[in-house]
């Protein structure tokens, strides 16, 4: 969605990014406040729903098809993670994060 230089600042980097970034970087489609947000969605359904259904079926095929090597691509991760936490540098992460200090990734490798 945003494009590998910027997936690797957000991968790399852990930042945290406020709504209005995410609608920049093209992550979300709408930014609306809490409050407003059940009437957004109950208006983008109901535009949904007056389209072809047959046509909106074929549609998110076609969508699926071309994102399912990312979900390939994204259990890798996800077993790449599950890897590291049992890793002396998750450890001393989840340590710093506890003690409130940055952590001392060079000194557990």
């Amino acid at each position: 969605m945003v494009g590998e230089k910027k997936a690797r600042e957000i991968w790399f980097l852990c930042r945290r990014y406020t709504a209005q970034q995410a609608l920049d970087m093209g992550m979300v489609n709408a930014v609306v406040p809490h409050g407003e947000l059940d009437a957004e969605v109950a208006r983008w359904c109901a535009e949904i729903m007056q389209m072809s259904p047959t046509a909106i079926a074929i549609a998110k095929r076609s969508f699926n098809a071309d994102s399912d090597s990312i979900r390939g691509i994204g259990g890798l991760g996800m077993q790449a993670l599950s890897l590291y936490y049992g890793t002396a540098e998750s450890h001393e992460g989840v340590a710093a994060f506890l003690e409130k200090r940055k952590p001392n990734f060079r000194s557990k490798i």
